[in-house]
């Protein structure tokens, strides 16, 4: 298939796909039920790739694998990680970047796409408090680079040898503190930048399951009488077990205490700040020296889309900055991300974006994103009114839950989870929480989530609760 034409039956099943997830995806299980063997057996039986096939026979199979053996994440009865359901314009603008397959890495070859992320990057800047004219940020493949990037560029910023030197520039072991909820990708990072695993602090929080600045302070201060380095602090706004904003301003004043690169992670709960109601729950953002925001979490856009801030576009420069000879120069004034960033040769992530915020508008995105934050408070007070209790306190659209007759090991609600997500219905998962132990987690994940979709986790909780 090399011509348009050619292609038009392929883009009406397309077409016809994206109605019938939309129209009928509830009817859908949430779950598959299918093992690892028997789906390999079946998908190799289904594709010989030794011979060609049509498009259609190729778009027919693969849509079938999908319907059959996909969690649903965009289900709305999907209560789980932070993997949202997609507005419709968006799957459009990931269509148009697959046609025109721009080249986002350098301005040269994608003007268009260059300044059009720029434009989403300093309304999104704006939001968090930040002066857009005093930010560098570029778009991510998700959190996990934005993280490793901010700790790039703190080493870059704090150690100027580094850059040349290596680790060998540092006069002691730099260390990076986060609480005890923080995401794992900071792991992932340690190790990825040779800083590794000694490296990494974990902080108690409170019984909110905040890091608190006094908590950060005395950890600071015990590696520095030990002749560390400590580096950077991170504050985590939304944490993925219970869903906790960490102490913003009393951890943005221990790092100018200490004169730490302040760090916040806010992947997921960076969506509060397009929510009138919810922004002061961000108050100190704008203090940071660099800050991750993951689109693809919460404003409703198709995987990935990370986002990368900072007040120090110098780092960025000493850290990846390169002069590549065979690419061509660009305009007076126009930034190449791959000068900026870890990625080179890059889609253009940030279309996605500029569709949903371009559609719907401050006020209609702020309304979209709110109405799951107060189906979440719905979910609280319908649980509590049937006996269930409330392990978190977040104001974000995630609950844990227990019930005084359920065991709070891990067996046991490993066991209850999995009856539960069998029935097909719903998904929820578990996690291990300070002072909690195991207990049940529900995040509303979808803007098409209803009053119908509480109802029916509400049942099918108590229905495997009673079953026993």
């Amino acid at each position: 298939m090399h011509d348009a034409a050619a292609l038009r039956p392929l883009l009406d099943r397309l077409a016809a796909e994206i109605d019938y997830v939309y129209d009928r995806v509830r009817e859908l299980p949430v779950t598959p039920t299918v093992g690892v063997q028997a789906l390999r057996t079946k998908l190799a039986a289904h594709f010989d790739l030794t011979q060609a096939s049509s498009a259609q026979e190729v778009f027919d199979g693969a849509t079938h694998f999908l319907r059959e053996y996909s969690l649903h994440v965009t289900h709305p009865r999907y209560f789980g990680l932070f993997n949202p359901a997609v507005l419709p314009s968006t799957i459009v603008a990931d269509a148009l970047v697959a046609l025109y397959n721009t080249q986002a890495g350098g301005w040269s070859h994608g003007p268009a796409a260059c300044e059009m992320e720029r434009l989403v990057l300093r309304y999104l800047a704006e939001s968090l408090g930040f002066v857009p004219d005093e930010i560098s940020a570029h778009f991510t493949s998700g959190g996990n680079e934005a993280n490793h990037t901010a700790v790039v560029a703190a080493l870059a910023h704090n150690f100027p040898a580094w850059a040349t030197r290596g680790m060998r520039a540092l006069p002691a072991q730099p260390t990076i503190y986060v609480s005890s909820e923080s995401h794992h990708s900071f792991e992932k990072v340690v190790r990825s930048t040779g800083l590794g695993t000694d490296a990494l602090r974990h902080a108690p929080v409170d019984d909110a399951l905040r890091l608190r600045g006094a908590q950060a302070a005395a950890a600071i201060e015990r590696d520095i009488a030990a002749g560390l380095h400590p580096l950077m602090l991170v504050a985590t706004v939304g944490t993925t077990g219970g869903g906790a904003i960490d102490a913003i301003e009393e951890l943005a004043d221990v790092a100018r205490q200490f004169r730490l690169w302040f760090h916040v992670d806010a992947a997921w709960g960076g969506g509060a700040a397009l929510i009138p109601r919810l922004r002061p729950l961000l108050a100190g953002v704008e203090r940071a020296d660099s800050l991750t925001w993951d689109a693809h979490k919460w404003l409703n856009v198709p995987l990935g889309a990370g986002m990368f801030f900072t007040r120090h576009a110098s780092a960025l420069s000493r850290a990846f900055g390169v002069d590549a000879g065979y690419i061509p120069r660009s305009e007076t004034g126009a930034i190449d991300p791959y000068k900026t960033s870890m990625q080179w040769s890059r889609r253009f992530i940030g279309l996605k974006v500029l569709f949903a915020l371009a559609e719907y508008g401050k006020d209609g995105m702020a309304t979209l994103l709110d109405a799951q934050a107060r189906l979440g408070d719905r979910l609280r007070a319908r649980l509590v009114g049937r006996g269930w209790t409330i392990e978190n306190d977040s104001l974000l659209p995630l609950v844990c839950f227990s019930h005084p007759s359920l065991g709070r090991d891990r067996v046991a609600t490993a066991d209850f989870v999995a009856r539960l997500v069998a029935r097909g219905r719903v998904w929820i998962s578990d996690v291990w929480l300070p002072k909690r132990e195991w207990v049940l987690r529900a995040c509303i994940t979808s803007f098409r989530a209803d009053e119908s979709d509480l109802e029916v986790l509400i049942e099918e909780l108590e229905e495997v609760r009673r079953s026993g």
